[in-house]
């Protein structure tokens, strides 16, 4: 997304300035939950809003959407239920867009990914992660990386790797 106003060939190039948000840390996140819970007329405790910003990794708007799909899965108090419900539908709902992400993934691709959902985020190169991880060569790694980024499933700075999409992360845990 970045690239259509940084990149000099594309049509936003220098259209404004680009501001890259921080996420809103979970503790405005769990008082604004439950306020929002007890308006309807319902109640979440403290321990079950912090799961949901912690589950999502406080990305706005999955915070949102497993928030909602567990208001609407509680009758008056959230139970432990409830969150694991919605948290299922969450990663149902999404689904077929990962599913499509897939589609377009090399089998080294689908490997790097898989380094990284088992918690390497760095130094790929080392000889035991190439092996376990079947990702070749180092130089391989680099483009692995690169092309990964431009499909924005990664986020890279210059320490570490991480998935772009924390409900993608969970959902190729679980399926992939």
């Amino acid at each position: 997304m970045k690239t259509i106003f940084t990149r000099q060939s594309m049509p936003f190039y220098k259209f404004g300035d680009v501001f890259f948000l921080q996420k809103i840390p979970s503790e405005y996140w769990i008082p604004f939950i439950r306020q929002r819970f007890e308006e309807t007329g319902k109640s979440i405790s403290t321990d079950l809003a912090a799961k949901i910003c912690e589950t999502v990794e406080n990305h706005s708007a999955y915070v949102q959407q497993l928030a909602w799909l567990v208001w609407i899965r509680t009758e008056k108090t959230t139970t432990v239920a409830d969150f694991e419900d919605a948290y299922n539908d969450l990663l149902n709902q999404n689904s077929p867009l990962y599913y499509n992400y897939m589609e377009e993934l090399t089998a080294l691709q689908i490997n790097f990914l898989r380094a990284i959902a088992d918690g390497i985020n760095d130094q790929f190169s080392r000889k035991e992660v190439i092996a376990k991880y079947h990702l070749t060569t180092s130089a391989n790694i680099s483009r692995v990386k690169k092309s990964l980024e431009r499909k924005e499933l990664v986020d890279i700075s210059p320490k570490t790797v991480l998935f772009n999409d924390p409900v993608f992360r969970l959902w190729f845990n679980k399926n992939v």
